[in-house]
């Protein structure tokens, strides 16, 4: 019954409190290939393929960027011996004013404000601009992630925590209130008219069983009658 009451308030709350999906999707992207050949970087692999085995490496970049270059410099170099690891799913944020305001919603929900590009998230690793002090740190990310039995997406935490604020707005909390109890008075007024048909049900049987009773003793009360 519990269990019941749970999921109709669940089914109530995503119709009365909607929240709109949040995915990577709707924004504009580049996967490494194509960030590659925006930035004019003549690509060094050949047999470099996407799988959703890979963990996925995301950039924010601006377009023309220097530092945003030699990072993807970088991940070119490194692409024949760590490529099967990582995909880049890259966001210009120079130009595209949703993809800027993207990045500040992410880096605050990583818990630093970005100050620029390039910005870089590997699971739950940040870092922030790049140097080619980096260059260790980002191939033990790459491999540590790819390893990993539970790997963090840092998108897929950002969706579940906006799903959860919205529905935990205090704007919304007089709906779910009363949501809740109007789930446990329906449940309620159910138990009770069961219970109530129930109670009808067995009294029926019972007056059935002394009906039959009294019938089986004028029965025999006739036949001793007819007997004398």
């Amino acid at each position: 019954m519990k269990k019941k009451i749970a999921i109709i308030v669940l089914m109530l709350l995503s119709v009365i409190i909607p929240v709109k999906a949040f995915a990577k999707e709707q924004y504009k992207t580049l996967n490494l290939e194509e960030t590659l050949a925006e930035e004019g970087i003549e690509k060094q692999f050949t047999d470099y393929k996407e799988t959703d085995d890979q963990v996925i490496i995301y950039l924010f970049r601006g377009k023309g960027c220097a530092y945003c270059r030699k990072f993807l410099e970088f991940l070119n170099g490194i692409t024949d011996e760590y490529g099967k690891y990582f995909k880049l799913v890259s966001f210009e944020s120079w130009y595209n004013e949703e993809n800027s305001n993207l990045l500040g919603e992410i880096s605050t929900f990583m818990g630093e404000q970005a100050s620029g590009v390039p910005y870089i998230i590997i699971g739950d690793k940040v870092f922030g601009g790049y140097t080619e002090s980096y260059d260790d740190s980002i191939k033990s990310a790459i491999k540590t992630l790819y390893d990993s039995e539970d790997r963090y997406d840092v998108f897929e935490e950002y969706e579940y925590s906006k799903k959860w604020d919205k529905i935990l707005n205090p704007s919304n909390f007089t709906v779910i209130i009363w949501t809740i109890c109007l789930v446990v008075a329906s449940t309620v007024v159910i138990v009770l008219t069961n219970r109530c048909n129930t109670k009808k049900i067995v009294e029926a049987i019972e007056n059935n069983k002394v009906s039959k009773t009294d019938e089986v003793k004028v029965e025999k009360l006739n036949n001793k009658s007819k007997k004398k």
